[in-house]
């Protein structure tokens, strides 16, 4: 590789040939419960197809150290290998499902229309049947939305997003491994370039090494957090199993100090109280529940 050679073009020129991608394709195909499969060479060049020995161990050189590794029985994915791989199959189910617009509980925040949700080029969507302003979208991979059980979809893009968002605010990608950080941010930008609608306060995470980015109102990213989680366990609501979207998570931002940046707001269920203080770094620094007359 040359001096001022990136090294993604390595990369891409060696998934660039048909033969090498139906390499590490059967290798993770050939892998099942007990983890991915080791192939014997002449195994391997069956389930590529390649009937010219000589052409194939080209091929196969070429990603060995890098996308492949010979093991005591054959050869199997590296750790790069088996992400290429998940990119293919991720690449696959792509565009191949499709979930007309169906009913959802709750109303838009925005003109008190009726919401929405639907599965279009990847993406799962909440949103106004009315103002047609969204919510909530999120990447769902296709497999797990059923077009004949619409709830899946709903299911799917909450379990995806609280993944993505716990192990990114925790700095850790989940696609990557890479570090991701995270800030506060007070711009509608972002929302206005989406016809999402804006928040007070959003999350803004991002990975340093393959840029994957997660936006999120504090409400959203706040439900990962211990103080958060015992509020609503001790008053019986499993915040776990409530969607993202939902309405019965009552959240408010009470003000927003610059310098330094605190942003002050507060949860409420059942008269009681949460009043939370977070950081320019969206991380919780005062925590502290207040009780209805009532309790």
């Amino acid at each position: 590789m040359g001096r001022d050679e990136h090294p993604s073009r390595r990369t891409f020129e060696l998934l660039s040939d048909e033969i090498r991608l139906r390499i590490i394709t059967a290798l993770g195909d050939a892998s099942g419960e007990d983890g991915y499969a080791s192939l014997a060479f002449t195994d391997l060049r069956e389930r590529t197809g390649v009937e010219d020995s000589g052409k194939f161990t080209y091929h196969l050189k070429q990603l060995l150290g890098e996308f492949v590794e010979e093991t005591k029985t054959g050869y199997s994915l590296t750790l790069a290998g088996i992400r290429a791989y998940q990119a293919v199959i991720a690449h696959q189910s792509e565009g191949s499902v499709t979930v007309e617009p169906f009913d959802v509980p709750g109303e838009c925040r925005t003109c008190g229309g009726d919401r929405r949700a639907w599965y279009e080029e990847g993406r799962g969507h909440v949103g106004c049947a009315d103002c047609g302003e969204i919510q909530f979208r999120y990447p769902v991979d296709a497999r797990h939305v059923d077009p004949a059980d619409p709830e899946s979809l709903l299911d799917a893009m909450h379990e995806r997003a609280l993944r993505d968002y716990g192990s990114m605010l925790r700095g850790i990608c989940p696609y990557c491994g890479g570090t991701a950080v995270s800030d506060l941010r007070f711009e509608a930008d972002h929302w206005e370039g989406t016809g999402m609608i804006d928040d007070d306060a959003l999350v803004h995470v991002v990975c340093e090494a393959c840029s994957w980015f997660v936006y999120a109102n504090l409400a959203a990213a706040l439900r990962i957090e211990e103080p958060v989680q015992a509020f609503f366990a001790a008053r019986g609501v499993d915040i776990w199993s409530e969607y993202l979207w939902t309405d019965r998570i009552d959240w408010a931002v009470d003000s927003v100090d610059a310098d330094p940046i605190r942003v002050r707001g507060h949860f409420a269920y059942d008269g009681d109280h949460l009043s939370i203080v977070v950081d320019g770094d969206a991380r919780i620094v005062e925590a502290r529940t207040v009780e209805s007359a009532e309790s």
